[in-house]
């Protein structure tokens, strides 16, 4: 009986999870049992029997910092977005009826030039058919006029002779008070059609500065619409990657945590640049400024007189120069070589849009080095590069002639001087073209080229 009692103990000591057995017996018979209990699968899963699932946690902590980190720039850089699509829809909406209402003026400034005009044409041929009229009448007069004593005779007498004195000189003042009214009719008129003409250019100027703001700013949003798309992706992926933490091993956590973090920090720059430019693009359009003297003439100013050419704009040997236009090397400006410290002048009137060192990771200056952009009206900029010294800040108006900076040798350059550009619709062209006829004499090649 004791057998068959110890035996069945036994086979349930030897299932996992099963209970103990009720029977407290000595025997040793219960004993190979319990140490089969010890060593069952079930002991190496229990909870707190192994330190491997809570390791990678815990050695992954700094690897989710990172991540948790990147994800709330990511939060605030979208906040930061969201704000800035609405300013720009917003603004989107106020300069299509900007362009709206301009349009209409320029429509009715079309109608009343045509009314005026037609006016104009008519008091024009009216005078001058009054003119010829009296001139008639003068040359009858004179013709047709006999000596005193034969117009005496003729007139009956000393009263009728007055009668018909009196009578040409009444025809005569009425003629030419018709003409005095009608000439003042006319010049009323040319005014008023000079006018008209340059308020519809005016009009014209601010309505295609307009079109050129809205197609910016269209080209704005959608570059910020993109960049919330590549932010959500981003967003997405650091949480994936959180998730999956939770069993990387460390090495893989901190690489994969490094790995999404550089994207998107890559986004949140580009993010940040975007603000930027809709800020400045708002701030432009604001604050631009029409230069009379570029409305009238299309000329800008030399921004330093007498300087000598020692680079012209186009194709070039130089292997240090970009490739542009379908040439493997091309100047897109020209330099203006002159002593270090000369100063340099805005060449028309216009906001500045950058006033800024370009610099590379390690804040070497490269390229232009310390550099200007102005924007003028319709599309045009000028860049003064290599300058020694900025002296304006962006957003700053200025008008033809200022000072803006200083001659220098920053940037990618061999020698002092100011690299002069001229953009329309941000295309280099050249800055000859809209220079006075009296440019400065080349000078023979100084020691350094400049770039």
């Amino acid at each position: 009986m004791l057998g068959l009692l110890v035996a069945p103990v036994g086979v349930l000591a030897d299932v996992p999870g099963a209970p103990p057995p009720a029977s407290t017996s000595p025997s040793p018979a219960v004993t190979p049992p319990a140490a089969s209990v010890s060593a069952s699968p079930s002991a190496s899963t229990s909870p707190g029997s192994s330190p491997s699932p809570a390791g990678p946690t815990l050695q992954n902590r700094q690897a989710q910092g990172q991540l948790i980190g990147a994800l709330t720039a990511s939060e605030a850089h979208a906040l930061m977005l969201e704000t800035s699509l609405n300013q720009s829809e917003l603004s989107l909406i106020a300069l299509g009826q900007q362009i709206f209402d301009a349009e209409k003026q320029v429509s009715q400034l079309d109608s009343r030039i045509a009314t005026v005009s037609a006016l104009h044409e008519q008091v024009s041929t009216r005078l001058q058919a009054d003119r010829t009229q009296l001139a008639a009448i003068v040359r009858g007069l004179y013709k047709h006029q006999d000596n005193f004593f034969v117009s005496l005779v003729r007139s009956g007498g000393f009263a009728g002779l007055l009668r018909t004195i009196g009578y040409s000189d009444v025809l005569l003042d009425r003629e030419r008070s018709l003409i005095r009214a009608v000439q003042a009719d006319d010049v009323a008129l040319e005014h008023a059609q000079a006018t008209l003409q340059r308020s519809r250019q005016t009009k014209t100027g601010t309505l295609s500065r307009l079109v050129v703001f809205r197609t910016t700013l269209a080209q704005e949003i959608a570059n910020e619409q993109s960049l919330q798309t590549q932010l959500q992706g981003s967003i997405d992926e650091a949480l994936v990657a959180l998730d999956a933490m939770q069993t990387d091993s460390p090495e893989v956590a901190a690489h994969r945590a490094q790995l999404i973090k550089m994207k998107t920090d890559s986004v949140l720059s580009q993010i940040e640049q975007a603000v930027f430019a809709q800020q400045n693009f708002q701030q432009t359009a604001q604050l631009i400024a029409e230069d009379p003297v570029l409305a009238a003439t299309g000329r800008l100013l030399w921004p330093i007189p007498h300087a000598a050419i020692t680079q012209g704009f186009g194709p070039t040997p130089y292997v240090f120069e970009a490739s542009y236009a379908g040439f493997p090397h091309f100047h897109t400006g020209i330099d203006l070589a002159v002593p270090l410290g000369t100063p340099v002048f805005a060449a028309a009137d216009g906001v500045v849009v950058l006033a800024r060192p370009m610099a590379d990771s390690s804040g070497q200056l490269v390229g232009y080095g310390n550099y200007v952009i102005i924007q003028h009206d319709a599309g045009l900029k000028t860049l003064y590069g290599h300058l020694l010294t900025i002296g304006v800040k962006e957003g700053d108006v200025v008008h033809r002639g200022q000072l803006i900076g200083l001659v220098g040798s920053t940037g990618n350059s061999t020698g002092p001087h100011t690299h002069f550009e001229v953009r329309i619709e941000n295309s280099p062209v050249d800055p000859l073209q809209m220079l006075p006829d009296l440019a400065p004499q080349p000078a023979p090649p100084i020691p350094s080229v400049p770039h």
